[in-house]
């Protein structure tokens, strides 16, 4: 038997869809979510050459995340799309957080993503959001990479001690970057 108050408590699930780019693709998934009584919380959708991404974190009553989950299959057939879900929970920091925005822009090299992710592992500090571009430059044509992401800084960290350990990687990876408190709005 189904416990009627647990019906009402609000569930979330992430959903990854991979598959080929083309119009009307989110219009397709946003709609089947719709169908299914669900809602997009959170997403970030994406052209990846011919391919598209899509990651959703997707909100609704205990009942209708689960009909969601069990008519993901059937969408992926039609679509020729690789679907993936996690059942997760809101996010809830256990430990007060400062949340920071990084700008960086470099050429383009192998080693500025893993170095920069040990930083900030090192410092115990959460990446939660990270964008990254590749263009060529105006006048050279010089691979370059445009980089943003967002990071959690624990309150006990040195801003200071932070600031400078970040300008001295910057220095020595020849990075253009900024680092500065996310602004609410």
């Amino acid at each position: 038997m189904i416990d009627k108050r647990n019906l009402a408590v609000e569930q979330y699930l992430v959903v990854s869809i991979l598959g080929p780019n083309s119009i009307g693709t989110l219009n397709i998934v946003s709609a089947h979510i719709k169908k299914n009584h669900c809602w997009i919380m959170r997403s970030h959708v994406t052209v990846l050459g011919d391919s598209f991404g899509m990651l959703l974190q997707i909100n609704g009553k205990w009942n209708h995340i689960t009909k969601l989950e069990a008519s993901l299959d059937a969408l992926a057939k039609k679509y020729e799309f690789v679907i993936h879900t996690l059942r997760c929970n809101p996010s809830a920091y256990s430990e007060k957080l400062i949340t920071y925005s990084v700008d960086i822009i470099t050429t383009q090299r192998p080693e500025i993503i893993p170095r920069l992710s040990q930083f900030f592992m090192k410092q115990k500090i959460n990446i939660s959001d990270l964008h990254c571009e590749s263009f060529a430059a105006r006048l050279t044509g010089t691979e370059m990479l445009s980089l943003t992401m967002k990071i959690h800084i624990p309150v006990d960290i040195s801003l200071a001690e932070l600031r400078e350990e970040f300008i001295n990687l910057c220095d020595e990876l020849n990075l253009d970057a900024v680092m500065e408190p996310e602004r609410g709005i």
